[in-house]
């Protein structure tokens, strides 16, 4: 009989155990789960991959920034560098020339505008109330969270070649600040207003790169002509992924000049040869969307 009772109760324990176990996991892991799952916002647009999506998704925030109200600062500038040619006597003096002809060039320009005001005098296209449209043919590549997708193809890449391979970080694809990079087809000579890069930059006129070279008159002349070859451009767009509002849009000019100059006093034995330079620099927005009377001061 004692025995009978023994096997009973050790049986009652055994059912109190295993309700126990159950217990926890429905009370503990699941309402950790659930909790995550209730703290994840959804993303305003669904990430995309295709570069025509990408494309028209960049065409769209572009014309909501180009009609939204938000506080903006904008910053600008450019910086000549990398000065070479091929005569030995111009090649020696030209650390001097380019110290005359840099001397403020590299001076920012920028500006702000105030919550409500209207953006479209400022980004591209300027003072035109027009929002910069890309097409294909302006465009060389366009990807969105390039650095998250290569990070990933790149675990992807060492798990199958080493089966074992294992990594604690995990990589979100659609993180909440999205990046658009597009590189820009490269254009010679874009003239003041026209083309995409007359539209996106301020295009210096003839009379603003004589200036810049009159500095240097001590050492050499220049008739005025040059070529301008925009290439390896970029524009990078941050998005809320959450809200489709733009934060910040950086357009990166790369610029490679050729001019013709002939040489003056101490250098006049060179007489007319080429001078290539580049000028790098960028024009960038930085944007806050919140509206300043929803603000309550604590």
């Amino acid at each position: 009989m004692k025995s009978t009772f023994l096997k009973i109760i050790s049986v009652l324990l055994m059912f109190a155990v295993l309700f126990c176990v159950a217990s926890c996991s429905l009370t503990g892991d699941d309402e950790e789960e659930t909790t995550e799952e209730e703290t994840t916002i959804a993303s305003a647009t669904p990430l995309m991959t295709d570069s025509a999506d990408i494309l028209a998704y960049f065409n769209t925030l572009m014309e909501s920034v180009n009609s939204g109200k938000a506080a903006l600062t904008y910053s600008s500038n450019y910086n000549p560098k990398s000065f070479e040619c091929e005569n030995s006597a111009l090649e020696s003096g030209l650390p001097t020339i380019v110290k005359l002809m840099k001397s403020n060039i590299n001076a920012d320009l920028g500006a702000e505008v105030a919550y409500g005001d209207p953006l479209s005098d400022v980004v591209p296209i300027k003072n035109s109330g027009e929002a910069l449209v890309l097409t294909e043919a302006d465009i060389v590549e366009i990807a969105v969270n390039a650095e998250a997708f290569s990070q990933i193809e790149e675990q992807n890449s060492l798990l199958a070649e080493d089966p074992e391979y294992t990594t604690e970080s995990v990589i979100e694809p659609d993180q909440d600040v999205r990046k658009i990079t597009i590189t820009l087809a490269d254009e010679t000579d874009p003239a003041a207003g026209e083309g995409l890069f007359g539209k996106i930059f301020n295009i210096p006129d003839r009379n603003a790169i004589a200036a810049e070279m009159a500095k240097a008159d001590e050492y050499i002349t220049y008739d005025g002509t040059y070529t301008a070859v925009y290439t390896g451009c970029t524009i990078t767009m941050e998005i809320d992924r959450t809200t489709d509002q733009v934060t910040m849009i950086e357009f990166s000019r790369n610029i490679e000049v050729t001019v013709n100059v002939t040489g003056v006093g101490t250098l006049a034995s060179i007489g007319t040869t080429e001078l290539k330079f580049t000028v790098t620099g960028s024009d960038k927005y930085e944007f806050d969307w919140t509206d300043p009377s929803t603000v309550t001061e604590e």
